[in-house]
This record gives C-alpha cells, structure tokens and sequence, in this order.
C-alpha cells in the first residue's frame, strides 16, 4: 500500500554534502525536509579544496561564484625533501581546464562558501529545521516515519518521508541507528591541523606540499588567502596538550612564516583515518558524504567524494520519485559509489604512506629510493578513474568508447581561454550528443521522452575549437549522456544507436 507521505526526502545533515544533495533535489522539485542540529555553520575551516568536477556540479545550480570568489587557484601538489627541494608530483598550470570545463583544483575558505550555500538553501521552498536531532528512524511498510528534537525548546516532532539521506558527517546518527559497520583500510594516525590567518603580504608557496622531513613529517597547504594551513604529524609520546600550545604551534611553523605575520584561527589534533561503511544503503535510507566514508586529507577529496555521492544519488531519486524509471535503479547507487569512494580513501591513505616512505629515504641520504608500487599510488593517482560498473553499457566501463567518463563541457574558447560554458546544452536529464541528427523510431522517442532526454546536436565551431569535445568526437559519432555527464555509450563501427537504446532501456529496468 502506497500512502501519501508529509515529505519525499528528508536530509539528515547540512554540511556541504547535504545542503548539495538538498539544493540539487529542490532544484527538481523533490519536497525535501533538511535538519541539522547546530544552527549556524561550523565557522572553522575543515575542507578547503574543491576540483573540476565540483565546479561543475555547482554550475547546474548557478551557484559557482560561491566558489569562485572565495578560492585561489593552486599551482601544484607535490613531496618535498626536509630542504623543500620537489621530489615528485604534479603541476598545475593556472591556465589549464580540464575536460569538466574547468582548473584542476582550487582554495576555498569553508566558513565563507558555507555560509552562502546555507543561505540558498534557505531562499528555497524546502523545509529547513535547524537546531533539530534525529531521535529515532521507524520502518513502517513502505515508507519511514522519523522523529526529531528541537533543541531549543525539546520539543518532540514527526514526520513521514519516502527516503531518508544520512549526511551527517563522521559520528553519523543515521548510520548509527541502521546499525552499518566501517571497514578500516589502514591509515590510522594523530596530526595536529593548524589554521592562520595571515597579517600581512609573505612568499609563500602556491603550491601544496607533503613535506617528507625525518624530523617529522607534515603538510603544507596554501588555502585562499589571506589564510594558509599546515598539518603535522604527532610523535611517539606526544600528547593533544603538549601540541597545541601555542609555543609550540610557532616553533612547528617558525620556519615558514614569523610569529607576529599571522594569527591562529584554528588548531585541533585529529585522528586521520581510513574508513569505508560497508553499506551505503539500507531499504530507502542512503549515506553520503563522511557519514559513508572517511579518508586522511591528503588527497583534499574528501568534500569532493561527498558531493559525487550527492550529484549521483540526486539524479535517480529524482527520476524514480517523478516516475520517470523504475525505483530498481537506485540500487545502483552504492555498486557505482563505493568502488570510487574506496580508491579516494585507499589513494588518500596511500599518499601517507608514500610520505613515510620517501621521509625514510631522505634520512638514508637516497630520496629516490622509494618503492614503484608506492609511487603509483601517489600523486600518480590522483586523476579518479571512470565509473566501473552500473548504469553503463554492456554494465562496465571501456576505455576505448569512454563509457563511464566523463562527457567533456561544450565550451565557446577562444585560444586557450573559455569565454563561456555551456553545460545546460546536456540538460538536467539524458542526453544524445552528435554531431548531425539521430533517426529514431517511434519506440524509441517514447523512451527517450519518458526518461526526458535532450538531443543535442554540436555545431561544427564548437567541437574543432574545444580540444576536448574534439578527441571525443573523433572517437565516436553519438553519445548518451547519463544526467551526472558521465557516459552511458557510444556508437562505433560495431554498435549501432538501436544497440545503445536496447542496452539502456535494460539496465534501466523499463
């Protein structure tokens, strides 16, 4: 029996990730309750990078400038020796767009990008009770009753909902109450995290650097100024106490910057760990964002595995909340979430162990000396692959059709500057790409109308002066473009359009 619930979704947690997976549902006209037990944003910098691909999450939304007038654009990530001379990494020319349309990765300063995303999602016609705790979750039938606590007044409430999203952070409540284990993958250790604000103009680097010290090894990251961090590794014996005097976090950054050049914001000793939920659904409630996994900062993914979790869960509880594809599609959210989400915290624990490795070998005098299946696993591995299993043709991705890439932004360049983007051409929903009309039979506008696909076909000028809508489209001359931009298929000399309809509409279930 199907009963009319107050509520579609309701979104447990608004950090970053919920208020995304809260805005993006909003934006199709889901009929969400957000709650969150604090009423004001956390006002301390936790995350600071965002990458390609978030900006392009946030561009659906028109919410980019968010990020865009509170970052810096970094130049690079690499180990450095004791000496700060480079040992690895990568370059990250400031000019460079990748195939999402934009820079590699940039600076933010959480407190100021929270606050705004908290003020949008304010503006909308969702439902937001702030200073609210979840209590208890309820299974009924075929939707959940939950119950709540306002803080403020202890006043007991609740609600009934279809779907329940757990996107409150590390000690999730939702995760709790379901019961879900964590598996450790292996990292496992105490760092000191110390924010500064800076005084005055300095030569720091642009770049973020692993500093591979045999004294000790820590990290350094140049956040949007006027704000910098830095993390250090805790030693044997080293206590919480002892590391966050205040002389001691100026002995630890003396030789970056003087003491009267910056005031400390932030200083707090974390457990960085490695750790991955087993199952990032039970029935109708999912986790996202830290509630589903949790990673050591040194790839600076973790906000960003967060919003992937959102982008793709948002798209197919909209089609199946608005009946446009069966509710079987969803459990494909964790079979495509977790490989993803397990390279970040395994590329992420990684990198700390790469940075032990190479501490190791500057104090034998011989940097190189690092093992090969360490250095792979470095910066190396910082591209995330494509989605491996899914909603993708045939089930798998292919490196040779792209399937499970990401289809590359229409942008309008001139030279090597992008004067606009336009990634509202794909739609909110499916997309066929090609580069001259698509036939298609009655059957087939059905479903193609059912699941609300745009065809888009690519003027000439766009696809020769975008290098990377170019190497696609000598690849293949169709696309179908799933709703997060990644590739459902192509056609080629063995695979027709019809094949790529057929495929689809059976991994869609319809």
């Amino acid at each position: 029996m199907n009963i009319q619930t107050e509520y579609d979704v309701v979104v447990v947690g608004l950090g970053p990730a919920g208020t995304l997976i809260s805005l993006l549902l909003n934006d199709s006209s889901i009929k969400i309750l957000g709650i969150d037990k604090d009423r004001e944003v956390y006002d301390l910098p936790r995350a600071v990078n965002i990458d390609d691909e978030g900006l392009r999450t946030m561009q659906r939304l028109n919410l980019e400038h968010i990020y865009l007038d509170n970052s810096t654009v970094i130049g690079g990530a690499y180990f450095v020796d004791d000496k700060l001379q480079k040992l690895s990494g990568i370059d990250m020319p400031k000019d460079f767009l990748t195939g999402n349309g934009w820079f590699p990765g940039a600076m933010f300063h959480q407190p100021y990008t929270d606050v705004l995303l908290r003020e949008e999602l304010l503006k909308t016609d969702s439902t937001i009770c702030l200073e609210t705790e979840l209590t208890e979750i309820i299974e009924e039938n075929d939707y959940y009753t939950i119950k709540t606590k306002d803080l403020s007044t202890l006043k007991e409430n609740s609600v009934t909902t279809k779907y329940i999203i757990g996107a409150d952070g590390a000690s999730s409540k939702v995760r709790t109450i379901l019961g879900l284990a964590q598996e450790d993958l292996d990292y496992d250790k105490n760092w000191l995290v110390v924010d500064v604000k800076l005084n005055q103009e300095n030569n720091l680097p642009s770049y973020a650097a692993q500093i591979c010290d045999p004294k000790r090894i820590s990290t350094y990251i140049p956040a949007h100024l006027p704000y910098r961090r830095w993390e250090f590794i805790l030693l044997e014996g080293e206590t919480e106490e002892e590391m966050l005097k205040e002389n001691k976090i100026q002995e630890l950054i003396s030789p970056w910057v003087k003491s009267d050049e910056y005031q400390i914001i932030r200083a707090a000793v974390y457990r960085f760990h490695s750790l991955l939920t087993d199952k990032f659904r039970q029935g109708n409630c999912f986790l996202i964002g830290d509630a589903a996994h949790q990673n050591p900062p040194f790839m600076g993914q973790g906000m960003m595995s967060g919003y992937r979790d959102a982008l793709n869960l948002s798209w197919k509880l909209t089609a199946v909340i608005h009946k446009q594809l069966p509710e079987n599609i969803l459990e494909t959210y964790e079979k495509e979430r977790k490989p993803h989400s397990r390279f970040v915290v395994d590329g992420s624990a990684a990198i700390g162990k790469l940075m032990s490795a190479y501490t190791d070998a500057v104090r034998r005098g011989n940097p190189s000396d690092v093992p090969q299946e360490l250095l792979d696993r470095g910066y190396g591995s910082y591209s995330l692959p494509p989605l491996n299993d899914g909603i993708l043709y045939k089930g798998k991705s292919d490196d040779k059709s792209m399937v499970g890439f990401h289809f590359p932004q229409p942008l309008l360049m001139e030279g090597s500057k992008c004067k606009e983007r336009y990634d509202h051409f794909l739609g909110k929903g499916f997309c066929v790409v090609s580069k001259e009309g698509v036939s298609i039979s009655p059957d087939q506008k059905s479903f193609y109308e059912k699941i609300k696909t745009k065809f888009l076909v690519l003027e000439e000028t766009m696809i020769n002066k975008n290098p990377w809508i170019k190497e696609f489209m000598s690849k293949s001359e169709i696309y179908i473009i799933r709703p997060d931009r990644h590739i459902f298929g192509s056609t080629s000399d063995k695979i027709t359009f019809s094949e790529l309809t057929r495929d689809l509409k059976e991994r869609l279930g319809m």
